[in-house]
């Protein structure tokens, strides 16, 4: 309860009046099917473990953060993201992924990510909500990932990923 919460907050904090401010200034932000094709891109990088795939949806000089704060967890640059993404991505077999319905405002998004895989032949399932910084071209120049890794195989709940 206490981490659905702190996600939930997370999710809030992250889309409130600071973005639409920096939207409002700047005269750019993605529309929904520009984050849709985005998040499809990530989520098939990550299926296929495609380092190549993945960079070429961040700018040169994006920031990833796995653990927000946390300067070990966070990688700077496309080539950065690359190499993080070769690891981590290097033991996991049977990947499924599913998004919920993004929310954008101004220049930023947030989606929910399902992702269910084998690592070192155990089952893990991750439930995360991702903060996505786009730049004018489509390609994302920050990305905030929040996250709760469960042992296990499990399927999201009813009506989870709506806006309902």
């Amino acid at each position: 309860m206490i981490r659905r919460r702190f996600l939930a907050l997370a999710l809030v904090a992250a889309l409130t009046v600071p973005a639409a401010q920096a939207a409002s200034a700047t005269g750019h932000g993605p529309d929904r099917a520009t984050v849709v094709r985005w998040v499809e891109e990530y989520l098939r990088a990550w299926r296929d473990k495609d380092d190549l795939a993945v960079g070429r949806i961040f700018t040169a000089d994006a920031v990833y953060q796995e653990i927000p704060g946390d300067d070990a967890h966070t990688y700077v640059g496309r080539r950065s993201i690359q190499e993080y993404w070769r690891t981590i991505t290097a033991g996991q077999t049977e990947v499924t992924t599913r998004y919920g319905e993004p929310l954008v405002q101004g220049d930023r998004a947030a989606v929910e990510l399902w992702i269910t895989l084998r690592a070192n032949g155990n089952w893990l399932t991750f439930e995360e909500t991702n903060v996505l910084y786009f730049a004018r071209d489509g390609r994302v120049r920050r990305n905030v990932e929040y996250w709760i890794m469960r042992p296990g195989r499990f399927d999201p709940p009813a009506r989870w990923g709506t806006r309902g």
